[in-house]
């Protein structure tokens, strides 16, 4: 019941503008980039993990309580529909943008769908993780830009490491399912610390 209750004010409360800008980006670039003509693979792919990232980055600011500076603590189950919201939202906004890529490509074109889309969940799932951590010790904005820049430090570092096992491996490379299976074992504990860093703020 109490969930019930605090639905429709989070709602309210949730400063939506970053995850729609950042949603209407992805839709627009995956609509108009090379317009005209098909769009190849590659472009597909490198534009749906950037907007991964970006994604990832505009749900931390869902998860801000403006509320908890003013409060003794910050009801879980507030915290919880502030991730969800902000991860679903993130979630079906990069599918939309997936969608709209797929619809574009090429004749014989495919995207490796199942596992670019383990990377985005990772990638959201992360930018709430960064975002509630930091909210434990910044208040307002200052903590989801906190939460952004921890994630864009985490994204940097993976992408500097190179060898075999990349996390960024194209789809044609070898290694790309045993790397994907590598990303789902990621994204478990990362829900883990998430329900972790979701508990009352007090």
């Amino acid at each position: 019941m109490l969930v019930i209750q605090l639905i429709r004010p989070i709602v309210r409360a949730i400063d939506w503008i970053p995850l729609a800008v950042t949603g209407t980006l992805a839709v627009v670039m995956a609509s108009v980039i090379e317009a005209g003509s098909t769009l190849s693979v590659g472009t597909a792919f490198t534009l749906l993990r950037m907007m991964g990232v970006m994604l990832g980055a505009a749900a931390g600011f869902a998860v801000i309580d403006e509320m908890t500076a003013s409060t003794d603590a910050t009801p879980v189950p507030r915290q919880w529909l502030r991730c969800g919201f902000g991860g679903l939202t993130a979630g079906l906004l990069w599918g939309m943008a997936c969608a709209i890529a797929a619809t574009r490509l090429p004749q014989g074109g495919q995207l490796r769908v199942a596992g670019m889309a383990v990377e985005a969940a990772v990638c959201i799932a992360i930018g709430l993780l960064t975002a509630s951590i930091a909210g434990r010790m910044h208040q307002g904005k200052a903590a989801a830009l906190a939460g952004m820049g921890s994630l864009l430090v985490i994204v940097s570092v993976s992408l500097v490491l190179r060898g075999p096992y990349w996390p960024w491996l194209y789809p044609d490379e070898e290694n790309w399912e045993i790397v994907h299976y590598g990303w789902l074992a990621v994204l478990l504990p990362v829900l883990v610390a998430l329900n972790w860093a979701s508990r009352d703020l007090r």
